[in-house]
């Protein structure tokens, strides 16, 4: 058995348990209810946050930037579910901006810069702002099966562009930004994320009695979220490449950091929200 292929086995072996361990919670968190919900929202968003915040220039060991830049996008990824009033999220979100510039008035001997800051809080609104629209299509009418469907039709993509990649591709879609992926596994994910979508509208209907897209709408909602979900791996891409690694970090086997694999919802989200809100208009 080739090197190769040894290797892409390895790789399976971890994605599948990480992907054991890891649906279950996220299938509860959203079944279970608006507060398990957003405690996974703000989870991963801090998580993401906190990689990216590490991976900020010049950086050694604990930045306290990083401490507000994570409550920041913890705050922008749960807005939505929160109770509470436009003014105290307004002011929340003030007092944090405000104070992580305060931090950098006791930077003592260039340890902390602007340029820092400017990586964690943008970071943050990367991480927090995008992602948090999933809150926002959680508080849509049937917003627990969009949910479904766009993740769902999300990590089909991810999964079968990865694998159909590693099979079969040869033309490099993004050399400059990310070597392995190639126009053969977009392909190949785009007709599995219409697969999965159609495969999730299905049983939201056995189970709800119906869903907010026709079959025709679903399998074009589901080309356009794996699209999004494409550009925001690139984007992710593009970011580790400006800080130097390969991996936002290590916290999931197989996969790399959170970062790495929840890059895809930062922009499929986004486009599932306004999709769904021109639907319903």
């Amino acid at each position: 058995m080739s090197a190769f292929v040894c290797y892409n086995l390895f790789v399976l072996r971890l994605r599948f348990l990480t992907a054991a361990v890891g649906l279950p919670l996220v299938i509860l968190a959203i079944v279970l209810g608006p507060l398990p919900y957003c405690v996974f929202l703000g989870c991963v968003a801090a998580m993401c946050a906190y990689e990216l915040a590490r991976l900020a220039p010049n950086t050694r060991g604990w930045n306290p930037v990083s401490a507000v830049a994570v409550l920041f996008a913890v705050l922008l990824a749960c807005w939505r579910l929160l109770p509470l009033s436009p003014a105290l999220l307004s002011l929340a979100a003030t007092v944090l901006v405000v104070a992580s510039l305060v931090v950098l008035l006791d930077a003592r001997g260039g340890q902390r810069t602007f340029g820092q800051w400017s990586w964690c809080m943008a970071g943050a609104l990367y991480v927090g702002w995008l992602f948090g629209h999933w809150g926002g299509v959680y508080g849509l009418p049937e917003g627990v099966a969009l949910v479904f469907f766009g993740m769902f039709t999300t990590f089909f993509y991810d999964t079968f562009a990865y694998f159909t990649g590693r099979a079969f591709g040869r033309h490099k879609l993004a050399p400059r930004l990310s070597a392995g992926k190639s126009w053969e596994g977009a392909c190949g994910g785009l007709g599995m994320a219409v697969v999965g979508a159609l495969l999730v509208r299905s049983v939201a209907v056995s189970l709800t009695g119906g869903f907010p897209f026709s079959v025709s709408l679903t399998a074009v909602v589901a080309l356009i979220l794996a699209v999004a979900g494409q550009v925001g791996d690139l984007v992710e891409s593009a970011v580790k490449r400006s800080a130097g690694v390969k991996d936002a970090g290590g916290v999931l086997p197989g996969h790399g950091g959170m970062l790495d694999r929840f890059d895809s919802l930062m922009l499929s989200g986004p486009m599932l929200y306004y999709v769904a809100l021109w639907v319903a208009a």
